[in-house]
Formats: C-alpha cells, structure tokens, sequence
C-alpha cells in the first residue's frame, strides 16, 4: 500500500493559495501557476495510471508555450513516486530542491514579545486577509494571511528569524512556513529557532538539447 504525504499535499496548498495575485490553472487535475516568468505545475493530486501521465506533462508543457514561459514541476517528497521518472525520460532534468521548514505556537512562543522601538518590520496590506511583511527598506520577506506567515525565501532573510518570531508572536501569528531552496535539511538557525524539517520538493525542468545535438 502505498503511503502518500498528506501533510505535504496540505502544505503546498497553502503556499500556492497564498498567491491568489497570480493566474493560475488547472491541467488534469494539477494546479499549475505562473509565477516569476515560470509556469510551475504543482503535481499534488496522484490520480494518474502511469500510462498517460506523459500526455498530461505535454499538456503542461503546451500551457507554458502559449505563455512563453518556462515549464517547471515542483514535487514535495512522497506524493507522487512514479513522476520524476518519467520526467527524466521525457528529457527533465533536476533543476533545484529545496526543504520547507515550520515552526508552530509553543509554550514558548509567548516569551517572543517586540518592544515598538525596535520593530523595524511592517505589515502592509493587500487585499482582505492577505498582508505582506516588509522590512524598513521595502523589501518583502514574508506573506502573512490570518495566522499562517510564509517566507517565499529562507535564504534571503534581511531579519533574524528570533525578530521575524518576536514579530510573528506580537502579530497573532501561529504558524510559520519557510521555504529554503538550494537546501536538502534544515539548516541550522531554523532549528535552534525550533522550526522542523517539514518536507524535501525537486524541481525539474526540461532541458534544452545544445545546437550541437540538434545538427546531429
């Protein structure tokens, strides 16, 4: 019996309803979204036989020329076993992988508390539930709506995650999402923090034969 990663399934839907800003589609069951000059197709839902899996990659693929953006397929770990094979042989390649991270309300979260002098972050408002998180300079690192706050990425953090914490607890947050590419664990400062490793996610990306090979 094959175990399929709910939490992670749940997890992605999330992050992808955060951007409710950005078109987004739906291709035989897959949700695809275009983001960044990309149409990423999110595989979450394994309702496929194997057999025409590879005319739903074409489909996407179809999608993304029509949009004159790249095709690129973002697989959390343990949701579809059979894709990144076929993937591979219908000429993708492993273009990133990345972890997500979380961190939920502790006992502890309570002791996090921001003093006004020092909260250099900002909440600006976009939309009716949705606020984007910013620093003094403008610069976006995190998308806050209701309680859950997501940072798009956890490499480029112009705070420490103890004042994005402090902000979060001050701010009604209780659940923190961070997405980490370029990283196959969690590094370091997030779990002494006490976020955990939620889930690994590759993405695949179909590579482009050199003009080499298209003479031959």
């Amino acid at each position: 019996m094959t175990i399929v990663n709910e939490h992670a399934i749940r997890t992605e839907e999330q992050i992808i309803s955060l951007f409710q800003d950005r078109e987004t589609l739906v291709c035989s069951g897959w949700i695809l979204k275009k983001m960044g000059g990309c149409l990423w197709v999110y595989p979450l839902y394994y309702r496929f036989s194997q057999g025409n899996i590879p005319d739903s990659i074409r489909k996407c693929e179809e999608i993304s020329r029509r949009n004159r953006t790249d095709c690129v397929f973002r697989i959390a770990e343990h949701t579809n076993y059979h894709l990144s094979s076929i993937l591979t042989d219908n000429g993708y390649g492993l273009k990133n992988c990345g972890v997500v991270g979380e961190w939920n309300t502790t006992e502890e979260a309570g002791n996090f508390c921001v003093e006004e002098d020092g909260r250099y972050l900002k909440n600006v408002a976009d939309g009716e539930d949705t606020e984007y998180i910013m620093t003094g300079t403008d610069k976006v690192i995190g998308i806050k709506q209701q309680r859950l706050l997501f940072l798009p990425d956890g490499n480029l953090l112009c705070a420490g995650i103890e004042d994005i914490l402090r902000f979060g607890a001050a701010d009604g947050v209780t659940r923190i999402l961070a997405d980490i590419p370029g990283k196959e664990e969690l590094p370091e400062q997030y779990e002494r923090a006490g976020f955990r490793r939620a889930y690994l996610y590759r993405c695949y990306h179909k590579e482009e034969k050199s003009s080499e090979n298209q003479e031959d």
